[in-house]
């Protein structure tokens, strides 16, 4: 278990860790410690905004927190997104969807997407360190929950390694999932605690909704998709959050 759990870790982000064998079928099999990585990531995310946050401002802060988060992960949940933005907004049927979404070149979609999605990042991790810094670990196990909630519901391309995670994916998988994401509950209290759960169920849906979406434009997710869901639930997540604390301050 450790070791698979080691491989995800050297799969999913730049630390320089050696992997015996890698064996994608074993390693997909665990594929629910996903949610742990986002931990990693949101652990990661508060120290840089804890030290930035003392001498620059929140917007120039949460743009080197988003910056250091995709770095620590390769920038491969952002080619993701600039992959599905292309494939989304092509002309054709799925086949040629999908066509454009392999395509290595960069179309216009897959830029406004990028560029819309880092956007809203920026202004909602600007917004949550006035909040609760805290809400940046709930942002990214949230990601890697719709990420995982992706690949519970939908079904495998042929192609890609995503395929192995989709595959392997089931309910037991997702419940899993959630139970490791219930601890961000205990650090939070009051209200605090009903806008966690909130967003705990939203990044559930959001992975949903991601799945269903590809299978009617691409016939099904690989990790062009999942990595998608990974910054699209993160953004929408961030949004909930803000909106829900802005509706108990104003009544």
């Amino acid at each position: 278990m450790f070791k698979e759990f080691k491989a995800l870790l050297s799969f999913f982000t730049r630390f320089p860790i050696y992997v015996e064998d890698f064996d994608f079928e074993k390693v997909a099999s665990y594929f629910y410690f996903i949610v742990l990585i986002g931990y990693i990531f949101g652990i990661f995310s508060l120290f840089v905004g804890y030290i930035f946050s003392f001498f620059l401002p929140n917007l120039l802060t949460a743009i080197l927190i988003l910056f250091f988060i995709e770095y620590l992960n390769g920038f491969h949940h952002m080619d993701g997104l600039i992959d599905f933005g292309d494939g989304y907004m092509a002309v054709g049927d799925k086949k040629k969807k999908l066509m454009a979404m392999k395509d290595r070149y960069i179309g216009c979609g897959g830029v406004v997407f990028a560029i819309f999605i880092n956007l809203m990042a920026i202004f909602s991790i600007s917004y949550i360190l006035e909040i609760n810094i805290l809400y940046l670990l709930v942002g990214e196990v949230c990601a890697k929950l719709g990420m995982l909630s992706c690949s519970t519901f939908g079904n495998p391309l042929i192609e890609g390694t995503g395929r192995y995670f989709v595959k392997k994916s089931d309910e037991k998988f997702l419940t899993v999932g959630i139970i490791l994401s219930l601890p961000l509950i205990l650090l939070f209290d009051g209200i605090h605690r009903k806008v966690v759960i909130i967003a705990i169920l939203v990044s559930i849906i959001t992975g949903l909704c991601m799945a269903k979406i590809a299978k009617k434009h691409f016939g099904g997710v690989n990790g062009d998709v999942l990595g998608a869901s990974n910054e699209i639930t993160r953004v929408v997540v961030l949004l909930i959050i803000i909106a829900s604390i802005k509706a108990v301050s104003n009544p």
